[in-house]
C-alpha cells in the first residue's frame, strides 16, 4: 500500500488528537494471519477473540474456543452476504460479557464450527454491536486499541487523517463498514473487514493493472491499483482477484474488499454513531 498524500501519526500523536486518555487505550494482539485480536471476559472466562468490523451481530464462538458457560437458545441458518446458505450454527446467551472496559449482560451470540467461516481455527469473534455508544480506534503496528464514549473532534489535521462517511446499509447487514471511493477510476464502494488477513478486488474492476499469476486459490494478484477515498489517494498492491458479492441494497457495486493485511498499514478509527471512518497512516 502507497500513499503520497497522508503523513504519517505515531501513537502519541493520534491518541491526543482523537482524546484518548490513557485509561481508555488497551494492548491490541494479532492472530499468526495479521488479524485483531481483544481480551474479552465472557461469563468469567477471560478469551482473546477476533476484533471483526465483518461480524454483523453480537459475537462468534466457535468449537474451537475453550468451554465457556451459556445458554442454549435456537438452531439458526447461516448465510453469506449474498444471501446463499453457509451452514447452521446454535444460538446461544452469555451472561455476562466485558469488552475492552465495558460490560454487558445476557448477550447473545452464535456457536458454530469454525471452519464455516475460516480455513485455519479460531476461538470467535466480537463485532462492532459492541460499540454503538462509543468509537474505537485500531493501531495494529503499535498494537493498541482506544475506545472512547468522546465525539469525534471537530478539527484533526486533513493531512494526517482522512475522513469517509459509511455508507447506509440494508438491516440485514447489520453493523459492518462500507464507504464510497473511486477504484481504478470508477466509482464504488469499498468493504472493510479486519477479520480478512488478504484483500480482494471484483474482475470487472481490475482491468489495466498489472497481474501476477501464483499458484493456489486465488491465482491472479493485481498490483497498482489506485483507489481515491476520503480525498486521499492510494495505490493497492497483492490484491487477490475474485467475484465480490455482498448482496443487494447498494448503489454502486462492492469493487474492493480491503482486509487486515492492507488495514494494517493504517491507524483506523471507526464510530457508529456518526457513521464515520477515520484512517491516519501508521509509521
Amino acid at each position: 500500500m502507497r500513499s503520497s498524500t497522508l503523513a504519517a501519526t505515531s501513537p502519541s500523536q493520534w491518541s491526543q488528537d482523537l482524546g484518548y486518555q490513557r485509561t481508555q487505550i488497551y494492548p491490541l494482539s494479532t492472530t499468526v494471519f495479521g488479524c485483531p485480536l481483544v481480551e474479552v471476559s465472557a461469563s468469567g472466562v477471560k478469551i482473546s477473540l477476533m476484533l471483526d468490523t465483518g461480524t454483523a451481530r453480537g459475537f462468534v464462538l466457535t468449537d474451537h474456543a475453550p468451554p465457556i458457560p451459556h445458554h442454549l437458545e435456537e438452531r439458526n441458518e447461516e448465510l453469506n452476504a449474498d444471501g446463499s446458505h453457509r451452514g447452521e450454527s446454535l444460538r446461544i446467551r452469555v451472561d455476562s460479557m466485558s469488552i475492552l472496559g465495558n460490560d454487558f449482560r445476557n448477550v447473545t451470540g452464535i456457536l458454530s464450527d469454525w471452519r464455516m467461516f475460516s480455513s485455519e481455527p479460531f476461538d470467535g469473534t466480537v463485532g462492532l454491536d459492541f460499540f454503538l455508544d462509543r468509537r474505537l480506534t485500531l493501531d495494529y503496528r503499535s498494537r493498541q486499541v482506544g475506545v472512547t464514549s468522546l465525539p469525534l473532534p471537530e478539527k484533526l489535521d486533513p493531512k494526517r487523517y482522512l475522513f469517509a462517511d459509511l455508507v447506509e446499509l440494508p438491516e440485514s447487514q447489520g453493523h459492518i463498514l462500507y464507504a464510497k471511493a473511486k477504484v481504478n477510476g470508477r466509482d464504488a464502494i469499498v468493504y472493510f473487514d479486519t477479520g480478512y488477513n488478504v484483500s480482494f478486488i471484483s474482475p470487472s474492476f481490475a482491468e489495466g493493472a498489472a497481474s501476477v499469476e501464483r499458484p493456489g486459490k486465488f491465482k491472479v494478484f493485481r498490483e497498482g491499483v489506485p483507489v481515491e477515498l476520503g480525498g486521499h489517494r492510494f495505490i493497492l498492491d497483492e490484491l487477490r482477484e475474485s467475484p465480490i458479492d455482498r448482496g443487494p441494497g447498494f448503489d454502486l457495486p462492492v469493487a474492493v474488499t480491503l482486509g487486515s493485511d492492507v488495514l494494517s498499514h493504517f491507524i483506523v478509527t471507526i464510530d457508529i454513531r456518526t457513521k464515520k471512518l477515520v484512517l491516519a497512516l501508521a509509521p
